[in-house]
C-alpha cells in the first residue's frame, strides 16, 4: 500500500462517520507536509494464527452517562502492535459538531500524532462486539504517524490492548487488511465492519452475533484529493480477540 502527502487545510481532523439514521460517511482529513520520508521498518510475524477464545469482561472506560459530545479523555490503555513496532497511549473519544468521530490534532509536536483513539460510543476493546481504534497515518512534516505503517499489518499479526491499571493484557490477532474508497464507506456491510451493527443506526454498541470480541483498527490510505481535502480511501485491519 503507497500512501502519499500532501499540504492541505486548516481546522478540525475526522477519521470516520458521520452519523445519520440510514449511515455513517468516514471521512478522516489529516494535515500533511510536502516531501515526506518513508520509515523503515522490520517486520515480524508469530509463527502460527492463534486460536480465538473468550476472555473475562473488560474493564469499563468512561462513565456510561458520559456523553459523546464531550472532550477527548486518556485512558489507562495502551495499544501495542509488536510487528510495525508501535506502542501508543489510547484516547477516548466521541463525536464532533458535525457528527463524525474526533481524531485531534494539534501542532508539529502534538503527542496526538503518536495518540490512537477509539470510539467510546461503540464496544470497548475485549468484549464482545466491535471496538474500532483510529490513528493518524502522518504528521504536519509529512512524517508516518502512529498509523503510517498500518498497511503492513497481514492475517495472524499480533495487536495487543493493555490495560494498565489493571494487568490484564487482551490479545487480537489480524483476520483481514482492505482498503475502501470512501463511498464504498457508506455501504452498510463496511460500517458494520468497522462500528458493529449498533453505532451506525444510532444505537448503542451490540453484541456481535458470533459470540465474539472483534477490533477495528482504520486510518487514511490511498492519494490525497485535493477536492474534497482528505485521502480518497480508508484503510481497515480487523482482528479478532485470541488467548
Amino acid at each position: 500500500m503507497k500512501f502519499t502527502t500532501r499540504s492541505r487545510r486548516m481546522g478540525a481532523v475526522v477519521i470516520a462517520m458521520v452519523a445519520m439514521t440510514a449511515a455513517f460517511f468516514i471521512g478522516a482529513a489529516v494535515t500533511h507536509a510536502p516531501g515526506g520520508s518513508a520509515v523503515t521498518v522490520a517486520v515480524t510475524r508469530p509463527s502460527r494464527p492463534l486460536p480465538t477464545t473468550t476472555l473475562p469482561s473488560p474493564p469499563t472506560l468512561t462513565p456510561r452517562s458520559m456523553s459523546l459530545n464531550a472532550a477527548p479523555i486518556a485512558v489507562p490503555v495502551v495499544v501495542e502492535i509488536p510487528s510495525i513496532h508501535v506502542v501508543s497511549n489510547l484516547l477516548a473519544v466521541g463525536m464532533t459538531a458535525a457528527h463524525a468521530m474526533a481524531a485531534p490534532e494539534g501542532g508539529a509536536n502534538s503527542p496526538y500524532w503518536g495518540d490512537t483513539f477509539w470510539y467510546r460510543g461503540g464496544s470497548v476493546p475485549g468484549a464482545v462486539g466491535t471496538a474500532t481504534i483510529a490513528g493518524h497515518i502522518d504528521n504536519r512534516y509529512g512524517q508516518y504517524a502512529v498509523f503510517g505503517q498500518l498497511s503492513r499489518l497481514v492475517k495472524g499479526d499480533l495487536i495487543l490492548i493493555r490495560y494498565t491499571k489493571r494487568g490484564l493484557i487482551e490479545r487480537f490477532v489480524v483476520t483481514s487488511t482492505h482498503a475502501y474508497t470512501l463511498a464504498q464507506t457508506t455501504t452498510k456491510p463496511v460500517l458494520n465492519l468497522i462500528y458493529g451493527t449498533g453505532p451506525p443506526t444510532g444505537r448503542p454498541a451490540q453484541p456481535s452475533a458470533d459470540g465474539l470480541a472483534h477490533l477495528s483498527l482504520v486510518t487514511c490510505a490511498g492519494t490525497w484529493d485535493y477536492a474534497i481535502a482528505t485521502h480518497n480511501e480508508r484503510l481497515v485491519v480487523t482482528a479478532v480477540r485470541t488467548r
